[in-house]
């Protein structure tokens, strides 16, 4: 007789229901870099739009001051043989293509490229996310707080600049625009404008390997053309923008350091010789 066989029956498990799948893959997202992660990255950036828009928004009342004080950047300028905004305007007028072209670029690209660029370093460099974050929260915290203490007309306010933008278009400061009815005109220095394009540049040289990441530091050098030709800066403005970008970079490398060193075992004498002559996050 042959030996009994196990004839129980393998059931397999009964399927979910589609509200239970929907749950489970809504999860799954939202552990994933594309749920939680990302939704953090997104509220950075729109606290960051909503800081940018609110120091413009204040101190639009300092007129006074904000003259004063383009005088006398004009007058370091001067000085050092940095005070040519002028003549290269002039010299650009020749050329209203140009001119044109310029104050589209300055206009449109500012804000469209820095917001690619931080959805290109979040899919594409991943390492690099919080220290560019760092970057931009810190120069652009920096720099209102220098609007506000310390208010400048821009070139295209005092006699004998033209105000491209106004005249060619687009015109973005008019009072009817949305722009017009909230921007502070008086928040020349720091630019901005120069300072988050350097930083696009910066990060995407550093996020890529390729020999052709370095055309990208053409956005910045058109920047600092577009910002002096439509006199809306100084040279100076741009010269303050890099010195907070590079205190930013400063602070950031001494925070990644002491973050490296905490974390480094007491009495781990080889680890913390590894911890010497760390960079910022790559």
């Amino acid at each position: 007789m042959p030996p009994d066989r196990d004839t129980r029956a393998t059931t397999a498990p009964a399927p979910l229901p589609p509200s239970a799948r929907l749950r489970r893959a809504v999860l799954r997202w939202w552990r994933s870099r594309y749920g939680s992660e990302l939704a953090k990255e997104v509220v950075a950036i729109v606290a960051l739009l909503l800081l940018y828009r609110l120091g413009r928004m204040l101190g639009r009342n300092e007129s006074a001051r904000a003259f004063e004080h383009a005088h006398d950047v004009l007058a370091l300028e001067d000085r050092v043989g940095l005070d040519t905004e002028l003549s290269v305007q002039r010299a650009m007028l020749g050329n209203l293509d140009v001119v044109r072209l310029l104050n589209r670029y300055y206009a449109s690209v500012h804000f469209a490229a820095s917001m690619v660029f931080l959805v290109f370093v979040y899919v594409r460099a991943p390492k690099l996310v919080a220290h560019i974050r760092f970057l931009f929260v810190s120069v652009t915290a920096a720099g209102l707080i220098t609007h506000l203490v310390y208010p400048l007309a821009p070139p295209r306010m005092l006699a004998g600049y033209v105000d491209t933008v106004a005249r060619y278009g687009p015109a973005i400061y008019d009072h009817r625009s949305a722009v017009g009815q909230v921007a502070n005109q008086y928040a020349a220095m720091p630019s901005l404008h120069f300072g988050w394009a350097v930083l696009v540049a910066y990060g995407v040289v550093r996020a890529l390997d390729t020999r052709w990441r370095w055309l990208i530091v053409l956005h910045p050098v058109i920047t600092l053309v577009a910002i002096v030709i439509t006199a809306n800066h100084y040279w100076l403005d741009a010269l303050v923008a890099l010195v907070l970008i590079g205190a930013a970079l400063a602070l950031d490398g001494e925070r990644t350091r002491r973050a490296a060193t905490v974390a480094v075992a007491p009495g781990d004498d080889t680890a913390a010789a590894c911890t010497v002559g760390l960079d910022a996050p790559t």
